[in-house]
């Protein structure tokens, strides 16, 4: 209970700051090659759940996990939690209290690397206050941030994570009414597992 005691809390919460800076600039400017692996589309989710319900629950947030058909795609595992436990926090503080954010595995047909391909898209759909127009120009500019405490590298960390994977961000967003991110990969058979990591390279 001494000012020493706070002045060391006070110490430790800046150290732990800029240690999240450093390393958000770190992974903006180096990021890593994803290690690759086959994997269900729908197996990633109960994951991020597990990390966050608690979290989410404290604010009468509910995270929903739709039913999907068996999706297969190649990616690098804890990267594609990186992804999705941001774009879960960034929702979770557009409602602020008292909402849903729904994950969702769903295939179709897109252009990726200029030819239409069989994707995978890992949607976050919340029902949060939406996306202002203004801030759309900027949201993947580095270093822009309607936080506080923010570094905004946030989307532009997770948007290079997924180009690494040779997919996509993208993103549908009304206001008042909710926004989707999704994140778009190729999909593959599972039978795939063997593919070479470049296969998908961006």
């Amino acid at each position: 209970g001494s000012s020493e005691d706070e002045d060391a809390t006070v110490i430790d919460q800046e150290i732990q700051r800029l240690d999240r800076i450093v390393r958000d600039v770190l992974h903006f400017a180096r990021p890593a090659d994803p290690r690759l692996v086959t994997i269900t589309a729908g197996s990633l989710f109960p994951r991020v759940q597990d990390l966050l319900g608690s979290q989410l629950e404290k604010a009468s947030i509910r995270l929903n996990l739709a039913s999907s058909s068996t999706l297969w795609i190649r990616v690098d595992p804890q990267q594609i939690d990186q992804v999705l436990i941001n774009l879960i926090q960034n929702a979770a503080e557009s409602i602020g209290r008292e909402g849903t954010i729904t994950l969702r595995a769903r295939s179709t047909l897109m252009p990726l690397a200029g030819h239409a391909t069989p994707v995978v898209i890992l949607e976050v759909i919340d029902t949060g206050k939406g996306i202002p127009l203004k801030v759309q120009e900027r949201l993947f500019d580095p270093f822009f941030t309607t936080k506080e405490a923010g570094t905004g590298l946030g989307l532009s960390i997770a948007a290079r994570i997924v180009e690494k994977h040779g997919g996509a961000l993208q993103y549908q967003t009304e206001v008042n009414r909710g926004t989707t991110f999704g994140i778009v990969l190729p999909r593959v058979e599972k039978d795939e597992d063997e593919v070479p990591t470049k296969t998908f390279a961006h």
